[in-house]
């Protein structure tokens, strides 16, 4: 929050978001990436706005790291420009990624 006077004394608060997205609402717009993506989403500092995120998509299939986490950037374009996502951590894999990762 942030609280300030305005030009006729009075005291004034406000909020520096307009929207707050939660984890459910950040989970679908990712999994818009393909009808199979799975995201897992943590909220790491309990304000909504620091995200650590897991998803597993077939999108990902041949795309390296950084272009798997730049179609992530892409459908999270809007949130992040208006500072409703500030931050961001991603561990991105395909199928075939994740099962080697889950077998270590």
């Amino acid at each position: 929050m942030y609280s300030g006077i305005n030009k006729g004394g009075k005291i004034f608060l406000s909020r520096l978001k307009r929207w707050e997205m939660n984890a459910e609402q950040l989970k679908k717009r990712i999994e818009t990436i393909h009808p199979e993506t799975k995201v897992e989403v943590t909220d790491l500092t309990g304000t909504e706005d620091h995200w650590q995120v897991l998803v597993v998509s077939p999108a990902f299939e041949g795309k390296t790291m950084v272009d798997q986490q730049r179609m992530i950037m892409g459908v999270l374009k809007s949130e992040i420009d208006s500072n409703e996502v500030h931050a961001l951590s991603m561990k991105t894999f395909s199928p075939t990624q994740y099962q080697k990762f889950a077998q270590r």
